[in-house]
């Protein structure tokens, strides 16, 4: 699959898109223009990385039908506004629905080649945070609550005797369970175990929202609604 980041276009202005074709040229990413939001609707794939560049005015669906389209259905990609009108609402509104940028026409090559740098930058940090996520929350799911109170405990750098104090178990069920975390973990250390068990408390996912999770899976409830893990970038 090729993951070079892309700069989708959706704007009826040929020097404009010209203008963003040697943009990404010079930043050796992939460029895609189209005329329509529906044509771009009719391409799109959420797992391709980079940025969208679009007009607010647009025949059809407008730019701000298109972000709210793209909420919609979950997708993350960084959208940068292209707008001829100076109205300081259609801004706002663009921004608090997600908007990573909004440039008012005429607008110096600079800005734009700025606002996506810093856009595809933000789209890569995501996803690979995202994909951390999914790799956790995939591990998570292999392991009973018992392993899960000791890969807790492991976290908070507790002793074998310690962990076996707290849980009221004897430390050769605790070496056991950790035997197991290891096997379903696919790693073949304490560190490791400590690695995926403080990766998880970076990513801000706790323990024991897990374990309800897990459980009420197992009972055919469905899983918890994770996170969401966002950059807020360029909004205060």
């Amino acid at each position: 699959m090729n993951t070079m980041p892309t700069i989708f276009v959706i704007e009826r202005d040929p020097a404009i898109c010209e203008s963003v074709k040697k943009i990404a040229r010079d930043l050796r990413f992939r460029c895609e223009t189209y005329p329509t939001g529906q044509e771009f609707y009719d391409a799109f794939d959420r797992h391709r990385s980079g940025c969208l560049v679009l007009e607010i005015c647009l025949p059809g669906a407008n730019g701000l039908q298109i972000q709210q389209e793209l909420v919609d259905i979950g997708a993350t990609l960084p959208m940068i506004f292209l707008t001829a009108s100076s109205s300081v609402s259609i801004a706002v509104h663009a921004m608090r629905m997600g908007a990573f940028h909004v440039l008012e026409k005429p607008f110096h090559e600079y800005d734009l080649w700025s606002a996506i740098q810093d856009a595809i930058q933000v789209d890569q940090e995501r996803r690979k945070t995202e994909a951390l996520q999914e790799s956790i929350d995939a591990g998570i799911e292999l392991l009973s609550e018992k392993e899960i109170a000791v890969l807790e405990l492991l976290a908070e750098c507790k002793s074998k005797g310690a962990m076996a104090e707290e849980l009221g178990v004897s430390v050769r069920t605790i070496e056991h369970r950790r035997t197991q975390l290891m096997r379903k973990l696919k790693t073949n250390s304490t560190a490791g175990l400590l690695r995926f068990a403080l990766t998880m408390q970076r990513l801000g996912l706790r323990f024991r929202e897990k374990v309800l999770s897990m459980s009420n899976h197992r009972n055919g409830f469905g899983l918890v609604t994770k996170e969401l893990l966002r950059h807020n970038h360029h909004q205060a």
